[in-house]
């Protein structure tokens, strides 16, 4: 287990690549359940005015297009292959993050916590570009872009799908 943890913790630290995370079905299956509670967690912490399913949804969301992006450039790359990796990596990354940033987010409050929120989002999005950097052995800077793109269109799309729930429930 910790050498799960030191290979994620060094993924984030920009020192190893996707190509070093385990790829077997269980794995990358436990992955996912772990994001998807982890990204219920932060949500949870970010808008407490919402409900459980809002949070779970909007933690699928992301998920499912941040794994699209990830796939679907993988796929113009002709790597296909390397997805469960890239994946893999994206999903442990970010359960780390998303843990730290539940936890120092729900420790501060006002100008602290939106800072904090900023730096933990530049972060996730710096390491989930270098992951697909290295995946689709491209510049640092593609990978960055499309870690941004992920990010963006998995908020526009949250918000086509679940905006007037959302609005509902930070009215209350």
């Amino acid at each position: 287990m910790t050498a799960v943890l030191r290979l994620f913790w060094n993924i984030c630290l920009l020192r190893d690549g996707p190509e070093t995370v385990p790829t077997h079905t269980w794995f990358l299956a436990s992955l996912i359940a772990a994001e998807l509670a982890m990204g219920v967690v932060l949500s949870a912490v970010l808008y407490p005015g919402l409900s459980l399913p809002l949070w779970f949804n909007m933690a699928l969301i992301n998920l499912a297009v941040t794994a699209s992006i990830a796939w679907f450039a993988l796929y113009l790359r002709n790597s296909e292959p390397r997805f469960p990796a890239t994946l893999g990596a994206i999903l442990g990354t970010e359960i780390l993050i998303d843990a730290m940033g539940a936890l120092a987010l729900s420790a501060t409050s006002g100008v602290a916590q939106r800072t904090t929120g900023w730096i933990l989002t530049v972060w996730s999005i710096t390491v989930i570009g270098f992951i697909l950097h290295r995946a689709l052995a491209t510049r640092l800077w593609v990978g960055i872009l499309l870690s941004f793109s992920a990010g963006l269109l998995g908020t526009f799309i949250a918000l086509a799908l679940l905006g007037d729930l959302i609005l509902a429930g930070t009215a209350v």
